[in-house]
């Protein structure tokens, strides 16, 4: 088996990348790298440390954020499929208040790499689907912002749009103008 060069691709917004490793099937199943230290920090020319790893598991429709924090965050679906929506929170962007979205998970096992102050969520489209991901700094409480998932000022097209599944935490988050009323 030898390794080949991964595809790091840059997104409409900075500092957001796609990350897609070759993936060697066999008869048993695949082998795949999802996450390489050395690669990653080349891309972004600076470092990453990770501190914390997360695993969510969600059913179909659930949807979680979105949510903003200041730490970065590689993303990866081990199982199922998820719409991937991150949204430009960084006042000082240019793509303030735009969003990308990315279908990650069995079809397309890409990483995402999501920079700080980006607000990050996603919807599971599958039956249910395993959103595991790298944090460069430890989580702690009031650290984090949330901004309405169905704000029209952000106007996200999810690939789902009835019987979404919400935290009643996400229900409450406030419209994009409230949370940034500049």
């Amino acid at each position: 088996m030898s390794m080949a060069e991964p595809i790091i691709q840059t997104s409409s917004l900075a500092g957001v990348l796609q990350i897609t490793r070759p993936t060697f099937p066999d008869d048993r199943g695949f082998f795949r790298e999802s996450f390489r230290k050395t690669e990653l920090e080349q891309a972004l020319n600076t470092s990453f440390d990770i501190k914390q790893m997360n695993h969510s598991r969600s059913s179909k429709s659930t949807l979680r954020g979105i949510h903003s924090a200041p730490w970065n965050k590689l993303i990866y679906v081990t199982r199922g499929t998820v719409q991937s929506v991150i949204v430009d929170l960084r006042e000082d962007s240019p793509t303030f208040g735009k969003y990308e979205s990315f279908i990650i998970g069995e079809e397309n096992k890409a990483s995402i790499f999501v920079p700080a102050y980006t607000g990050n969520s996603y919807l599971v489209l599958s039956e249910d689907a395993d959103y595991t991901y790298l944090t460069d700094q430890e989580w702690e409480p009031g650290k984090e912002i949330g901004v309405a998932w169905n704000d029209p000022d952000i106007a996200v097209k999810w690939e789902i749009a009835d019987g979404l599944l919400l935290s009643e935490k996400d229900k409450q988050n406030q419209p994009f103008k409230e949370v940034f009323p500049r």
